[in-house]
């Protein structure tokens, strides 16, 4: 079975050339780390998570803003709790829920936060650690928080919405998974929808596949063409769409 530490590089090795930024770099990190969340050893994490969630879900009325924010983090970690290791998790499906909600937290978050802050790059910073100190593991925390700070701030601003952030934490859990492919008993890719597991081959076709993807970003003409900013361009309506306001 791959390393904690493999998960972690492989991750920010993926999601480089679509978001070479700090900020999103940290999400995909937590979104390779968060799919083992559903294992015994991780219980700490989940344990971490609910409290933060209740303790957001308590404070944030005394403020008038809604409790979804601490709602949502407690869900999640209920979620992961209950689920099977190397099951629903460990699936194409299971990855696509775990960033959608981890971005709804994402968003719903910064939104708090740069009500309280006008400086954006704190707002980052905040989330990232946040995030970090629930999911990741202790012996990693201090090197990743070091770097985050560091980044973050001499970093130029970078843009944010919620197709941004769900695509940087599922591009994160989906390098976790390519990795996982690699290992004797493979993964369940399409679990629940279908039960046949998938190995080496499997892998070395979605690494072929980002390879194609990374080549293509790599010669599309613009200044932009290390990121995902021409998806935006040709869909505009996607960095405007914030889901929280639709819940709130």
């Amino acid at each position: 079975m791959p390393s904690y530490k493999n998960h972690i590089l492989f991750s920010i090795i993926m999601i480089f050339p679509f978001f070479p930024d700090v900020y999103y770099l940290s999400l995909a990190v937590i979104g390779a780390s968060v799919v083992d969340l559903d294992t015994s050893f991780r219980y700490r994490n989940l344990i971490i998570m609910a409290l933060a969630g209740g303790i957001l879900t308590l404070i944030l009325p005394l403020f008038q803003i809604t409790p979804f924010t601490g709602i949502l983090l407690m869900s999640i970690a209920l979620f992961f709790f209950v689920a099977q290791h190397r099951g629903f998790v460990h699936s194409v499906p299971g990855t696509v829920l775990a960033a959608v909600c981890l971005a709804l937290f994402v968003i719903s978050f910064q939104n708090i936060l740069m009500n309280l802050t006008p400086d954006l790059r704190v707002s980052f910073l905040l989330t990232s650690l946040i995030l970090g100190i629930i999911v990741l593991n202790r012996g990693l925390l201090i090197l990743y928080t070091l770097l985050v700070t560091v980044g973050i701030f001499l970093t130029p601003l970078t843009s944010f919405n919620f197709f941004y952030v769900a695509t940087a934490l599922f591009v994160g859990s989906l390098s976790h998974l390519v990795l996982d492919l690699f290992t004797g008993s493979g993964v369940k890719l399409f679990d629940p929808i279908s039960k046949h597991r998938y190995g080496k081959m499997t892998g070395l076709l979605i690494i072929a596949i980002w390879l194609v993807s990374v080549a293509v970003l790599y010669i599309y003409p613009g200044e932009n063409y290390l990121s995902l900013n021409y998806i935006l361009t040709t869909f505009p309506q996607l960095t405007a769409f914030n889901p929280i306001k639709i819940i709130d």
